[in-house]
């Protein structure tokens, strides 16, 4: 008998409604539809909210229809890296299996996302791969990035920086802007952890996210440890909305697990002014 490859989406949720997430479970249920004799489609959710929602898992299994979905609650804040390393052991993958880590405010058309999730069952050398990153308006979200230095995050948060030009070039480089986001296929050692496609195996070599970071730049280090297995790439045959609600800026309390998380990526390899 032929083994179909699952899919299994990753989704980490925290005090969010349903209609925040109704475009992201419309896009999974539609794949999985379409992608029937490809492979299967699964949804783990994650529920780090304080207290469980039964109508808010009522209305996910209602969105979802026949596509299989596996919901757990945490009473404590377990953070994004812990409660995907949990979904990730529950749905018990195969080497050939692929995880994708998805946040709750991104969408795809299915018929945008099949080629990639083709193309990197295919590519066994592929350790990550993130597809091309849309605004709802269609512009593009320049994702694909060198690793973090302190003058990267900094222009990242104070975008009026980029006034200067020879910040601006900086930025641009650092967003290997001189790639053309459309149409090219490059590596890159820290893709946004709004939408990773991972292959099980690759997950599984470098045991997930960090327990160190509870909220920022886990996605840097877990892309920088998966380009020690494989090639972690920005492939834009995948096309995926997201509406990137940037929270860091604008609450006290995910400033302070910013700092402290540049503080322990820093600790980890190393500083660098830019």
């Amino acid at each position: 008998m032929r083994y179909f490859p699952r899919v299994v989406f990753s989704l980490v949720l925290y005090k969010h409604s349903i209609d925040i997430i109704e475009p992201l479970l419309t896009s999974i249920s539609a794949l999985a539809r379409h992608n029937q004799a490809a492979f299967g489609v699964e949804l783990y959710v994650s529920d780090n909210s304080p207290e469980a929602n039964s109508s808010l898992l009522t209305g996910i299994k209602q969105e979802l229809g026949s596509t299989p979905c596996y919901y757990s609650h945490n009473s404590s804040n377990i953070g994004f890296g812990l409660a995907n390393n949990s979904n990730y052991v529950s749905s018990e993958l195969s080497e050939d299996d692929i995880f994708v880590v998805v946040n709750p405010d991104t969408y795809f058309e299915a018929a945008q996302l099949t080629p990639l999730l083709l193309w990197l069952s295919h590519n066994k050398n592929i350790s990550c791969a993130a597809p091309l990153l849309l605004n709802p308006s269609g512009s593009i979200q320049y994702s694909a990035k060198k690793n973090p230095t302190l003058l990267s995050l900094a222009l990242g948060r104070l975008r009026f920086l980029c006034n200067l030009p020879i910040l601006s070039k900086y930025d641009k480089w650092h967003k290997n802007m001189t790639h053309d986001y459309c149409l090219d296929c490059f590596e890159s050692s820290y893709l946004s952890g709004s939408f990773l496609v991972i292959p099980s195996w690759a997950y599984r070599r470098v045991n997930g996210f960090s327990v160190k970071y509870f909220l920022h730049l886990e996605d840097a280090d877990i892309v920088r440890r998966l380009s020690l297995v494989g090639s972690t790439v920005h492939n834009p045959i995948g096309k995926v909305v997201h509406l990137w609600a940037r929270g860091s800026h604008k609450s006290l309390s995910q400033t302070i697990h910013l700092l402290h998380s540049m503080f322990t990526y820093f600790s980890i390899w190393g500083f660098r002014l830019f």
